[in-house]
């Protein structure tokens, strides 16, 4: 009876454990690229090998320039060749491709810099399935020649970069995306410059720069219940073995 109860104690602690990591974990990287290396794959993450990043409606590589003030003298990825004034609304930027399989809590995280006549406003969006595409926020530039995390708006994660948590909406999907793509000027048919604000201002020579772009996320709960529950077999099988 006593070794009974012991076993169902061991049980109970492993379960509360178990909900505990769960509810603290700390988010595993997924993918990450800083670029440094000066090519288009992944640097880093568990899931880096698998993810990538594509040039889409048009857009071409500029170079690879300076990158974001967080991470000074190292390089980012610069994208030019955006649509014609008044076409191609919400087509040409950049995709990031990320499978988030087994986890959930996803965030995504990165630094963006305009050039002066770059669209002024950038939509950024996901999807799930690699099809259909969800709205995300509208990012509006301060200024041209620029960085996003110049503005000083610092995220949970303790430095400035552009930060979405979608949570379990991009949870376990081996499909999972994100893109930057330009947008006209809200209430308009016409792309805004980033630095004067107005449709003269923008050219399709305008240039987008994207550096530590980072997607992380939590084991999903089952995967580690699973783990609580063979500790707890282990126990038993101890037990008996006695």
């Amino acid at each position: 009876m006593r070794g009974t109860l012991m076993v169902r104690a061991f049980v109970a602690l492993g379960a509360l454990a178990v909900t505990l990591g769960v509810t603290q974990a700390q988010p595993f990287q997924l993918a990450f690229w800083n670029f440094n290396d000066s090519n288009e794959a992944a640097d880093g993450g568990i899931f880096a090998s698998s993810s990538s990043l594509q040039r889409i409606g048009g857009t071409t590589l500029e170079g690879y320039r300076a990158g974001s003030p967080l991470d000074s003298g190292t390089i980012g990825y610069n994208i030019t060749t955006f649509p014609a004034q008044g076409q191609n609304n919400r087509t040409a930027g950049i995709q990031f491709n990320v499978p988030t399989t087994g986890y959930f809590g996803v965030v995504v995280m990165f630094d963006m810099r305009w050039s002066n006549t770059v669209s002024r406003f950038v939509r950024f969006q996901y999807t799930t399935d690699g099809t259909n595409w969800i709205d995300g926020d509208l990012l509006e530039a301060d200024g041209g020649d620029r960085w996003w995390s110049q503005r000083n708006l610092t995220n949970p994660y303790g430095d400035t970069r552009y930060y979405a948590n979608l949570g379990n909406a991009a949870a376990n999907s081996p499909n999972f995306a994100f893109r930057l793509v330009a947008e006209f000027a809200p209430n308009t048919n016409q792309y805004f410059g980033a630095r004067d604000n107005n449709a003269a201002g923008y050219r399709t020579t305008g240039t987008l720069r994207f550096d530590l772009v980072e997607v992380r996320a939590v084991p999903e709960p089952a995967s580690v219940v699973a783990l609580g529950m063979g500790l707890a077999g282990l126990l038993r099988l101890r037990r008996r073995t006695r």
